[in-house]
């Protein structure tokens, strides 16, 4: 079994990857590339399972060497080291990173619920049956100005 400081290495690599994939996920969410969306969203599901999973041997880890779970046993942890200065760097960077991806998917969260908001409305301003709609039945352009042509007629 990997050890303790070599958990933080790899967990802190992840996190890295999970944040610079919520930065690209909010580049195509501001670029209109949602195309793209559905397999952002299935790698980074993938590595919050990872993530999740290495929290847990973290945690398996803390517990086998007697001390307590999540932060308060890495703390001990890290205070029972004789030289703890690189991996307590690793881990003030995990807890940073972590706040930067809890923070970065709450932003996305609101850019796509606001995005689909005005696509919402979009379309249903282009499908009302109303007098002012864009569009009629037949899915051509019509007149919004009463005498006036429609859009492509002669």
């Amino acid at each position: 079994m990997e050890s303790l400081s070599e958990l933080l290495v790899r967990e802190l690599s992840d996190v890295r990857r999970f944040c610079a994939l919520l930065e690209e996920e909010r580049k195509v969410i501001t670029g209109a590339q949602a195309d793209r969306l559905p397999d952002i969203a299935i790698e980074k599901s993938s590595l919050a399972g990872q993530l999740s999973q290495l929290e847990a041997r973290r945690d398996a880890l803390l517990t086998r060497d007697g001390f307590a779970k999540g932060r308060p046993g890495i703390e001990a942890w890290l205070a029972s080291r004789p030289d703890p200065k690189v991996e307590t760097r690793r881990w003030h960077e995990l807890l940073e990173l972590a706040t930067q991806a809890r923070d970065g998917n709450e932003t996305n969260g609101r850019l796509i619920n606001m995005l689909l908001k005005q696509n919402q409305e979009a379309l249903s301003v282009l499908i009302s049956g109303g007098a002012e709609s864009i569009y009629g039945a037949d899915g051509q352009p019509r007149s919004l100005v009463a005498g006036k042509r429609s859009f492509g007629t002669g």
